[in-house]
């Protein structure tokens, strides 16, 4: 009995001191929160929430303490994703507020077949955006940029979305880049790097695979997915994957300082040569599908091509047909209709 009494007594008293301690101990306060938000999602599409994933929340305490919080903890103020551009998003926690960019890209046109996201709009009025036209299933993607000249872009003609609808046909992705016009190198290839940042962010709402890319382009466009496959200039270069395979459809080759605005008017011969890319194409070029009629006057430059690639053992087809014109697209009535399916069989045959 005594013994019991003892032991009561005791945590009676250890009880007691505890209390004393508890109320003894300073009760800190949050004065301030950090956020760093360097691994965190950036590029925001229309109507996407926001999510923390990859966001670091530090409280600051009067004492001058700090300790991480679950970024679950704390509320977010989505700001309005109309004009694109960097806005702010608002991070609360213990009443206090912190904020971190992002980037939001708003729908600029809609269609039951495809969205077009503006990612911004440049100093010469040109546009960029992005236009997915998805099967999803997280299948890989083929990023589509259409000719112009590097003087016009159009994402909805026969070299953009007509290309795009076809490839969703044959059961995969396609997204339509509206590159920079007008504007010098690099910026085109800027855009396709750029394209590809906002396609790896969005890849999970958007269910496609970054494994296995292929790029296309027609005329200029083809010049831009050429550079593209050089790892000099294009992908390695930006720290990026190889594409999986090259379309290009009546392609510009080399580059003339006397026509073709996208050179700098101080280019030298260096920067010239860096951007032909049969002088820039070795066994390392993806496997390539490369079509153009007899008719047209770039058929010389197509020709150096093909032997560039049959050189250096490219796996490659390269077509020519007879009865077409360039900027033709899909070739639609013509001996060349047909050849997207083609080239989509060769991509597919080389995924790794």
């Amino acid at each position: 009995m005594k013994k019991i009494v003892c032991v009561c007594l005791l945590t009676a008293l250890l009880a007691l001191l505890g209390c004393t301690a508890a109320q003894e101990a300073p009760q800190r306060a949050v004065t301030g929160i950090e956020v760093d938000a360097s691994q965190a999602k950036y590029w925001y599409l229309s109507g996407q929430e926001i999510d923390p994933t990859g966001l670091v929340v530090t409280a600051v305490y009067d004492d001058g303490s700090r300790e991480p919080v679950p970024a679950e903890d704390c509320a977010y103020q989505k700001p309005p994703f109309v004009p694109a551009g960097e806005k702010a998003v608002t991070v609360t926690y213990a009443e206090c507020e912190a904020s971190y960019p992002i980037y939001t890209l708003p729908s600029s046109m809609e269609t039951e077949e495809y969205k077009t996201y503006q990612i911004r709009i440049n100093e010469n009025k040109s546009q960029v955006s992005l236009t997915p036209v998805l099967v999803g299933e997280n299948k890989p993607f083929v990023l589509v940029c259409p000719g112009g000249g590097y003087e016009a872009c159009q994402p909805y003609g026969n070299e953009g979305y007509a290309y795009a609808a076809r490839i969703k046909e044959l059961g995969y992705n396609a997204i339509i880049l509206q590159y920079s016009i007008k504007m010098t190198h690099p910026t085109p290839l800027d855009d396709v790097n750029l394209a590809l940042d906002i396609i790896a962010e969005n890849s999970e709402y958007w269910q496609v695979s970054m494994d296995n890319y292929a790029v296309i382009g027609s005329s200029a466009g083809a010049h831009l997915v050429g550079c593209w496959s050089t790892p000099e200039v294009g992908y390695a270069k930006y720290g990026k994957a190889k594409p999986a395979a090259a379309i290009l459809c009546y392609p510009q080759i080399s580059l003339d300082i006397r026509t073709d605005s996208v050179l700098p008017a101080d280019a030298d011969a260096a920067l010239i040569e860096s951007l032909s890319v049969d002088r820039q194409t070795d066994g390392s070029f993806p496997p390539t599908y490369m079509w153009i009629f007899e008719e047209d006057s770039l058929k010389p430059q197509v020709d150096r091509m093909d032997a560039v690639l049959e050189e250096n053992n490219v796996p490659h087809i390269t077509r020519y047909f007879t009865g077409g014109r360039h900027g033709i697209g899909l070739a639609q009535g013509t001996e060349g209709e047909g050849w997207i399916d083609e080239a989509v069989a060769l991509w597919v045959e080389h995924i790794r």
